[in-house]
């Protein structure tokens, strides 16, 4: 497959498919792979990825494939590895060998007990859960290929392949008024994925290397996205309670603010802050209901 662009591992997933898209847009020849994408494999099998990367031969691979859940890598720690890390060991071999560039998307599940703090890349990571060590050995993984960069991050968007992402349930709540627990002691620097996939792009055309922060500019609380929400679409929630994020069952992180100072000085230009992600989702909203 000479003059493939780019090759996305999970491209049919939320990101994945915004990625492909969107590079489609400028042009770029886009390949995508996943147990139901145009090169059809399973990740965990890694035989079958390696005769994939070899055969396709991409000047760069994204790799957006992940296990999203951190109840289900809790339940299943073993498939939390095979498709949250190794992948990341085998895209940084064939690159190093073959001479690719490789881009890891990776999480914000890293910081607890800071509140809204912003984190920049050189910080301390806490590894609290299965999602965390994972993703971060994949960073490990990804960052023994010297040109690989690697993008800390949280995006929200739709339409999902489940289509039970968090912007997903939470217009369901706020378009049936249904009740439900708005988590104010988790901050987050969400960004709508579109936005994210054209930044995405950006910076697989271009030099960076190394771990970037790519999310909003500002830090805000699940509680205050959901509000905010709501607000935008003209809708009022009567039935929501506001909660905390220790009464889920599973344990998680709660600080996962970004500093993504520098992927602006990279990018040139400002990302959005929590007004502007919501204004993105509803305009796409509109869009995929027109």
């Amino acid at each position: 497959m000479d003059g493939v662009d780019l090759l996305v591992l999970g491209g049919t997933g939320l990101a994945g498919r915004a990625i492909a898209t969107t590079a489609r847009a400028r042009g770029l020849t886009v390949k995508t792979l996943a147990r139901a994408g145009e090169i059809a494999v399973d990740i965990r099998d890694a035989a079958a990825l390696r005769q994939a990367l070899d055969q396709v031969g991409p000047r760069t691979i994204i790799n957006a494939a992940a296990i999203v859940s951190a109840a289900e890598c809790e339940t299943n720690p073993g498939d939390a590895w095979r498709v949250n890390a190794r992948p990341a060991a085998i895209v940084a071999e064939h690159g190093r060998t073959a001479g690719r560039r490789a881009i890891h998307i990776s999480t914000d599940h890293y910081y607890c007990g800071d509140g809204d703090r912003k984190h920049a890349e050189t910080e301390p990571v806490r590894l609290i859960n299965e999602y965390a060590r994972t993703k971060y050995a994949a960073e490990a993984f990804a960052l023994t290929q010297a040109n690989a960069l690697v993008l800390r991050t949280n995006f929200i968007g739709w339409p999902s392949p489940r289509g039970t992402s968090f912007a997903e349930w939470a217009m369901s709540v706020i378009e049936t008024d249904a009740p439900a627990d708005l988590y104010q002691d988790q901050f987050v620097s969400s960004l709508d994925v579109w936005t994210f996939a054209e930044a995405v792009v950006d910076l697989a055309l271009g030099p960076a290397t190394g771990v970037l922060n790519l999310a909003a500019s500002q830090v805000f609380s699940k509680a205050q996205c959901v509000t905010e929400l709501a607000r935008q679409a003209g809708r009022t929630i009567t039935k929501t309670r506001l909660a905390s994020v220790a009464e889920q069952a599973t344990i998680r992180a709660d600080s996962l603010g970004l500093d993504v100072s520098r992927a602006e000085h990279i990018l040139g230009r400002s990302l959005p802050d929590l007004e502007g992600v919501i204004a993105n989702l509803i305009r796409h909203l509109e869009d995929r209901r027109s």
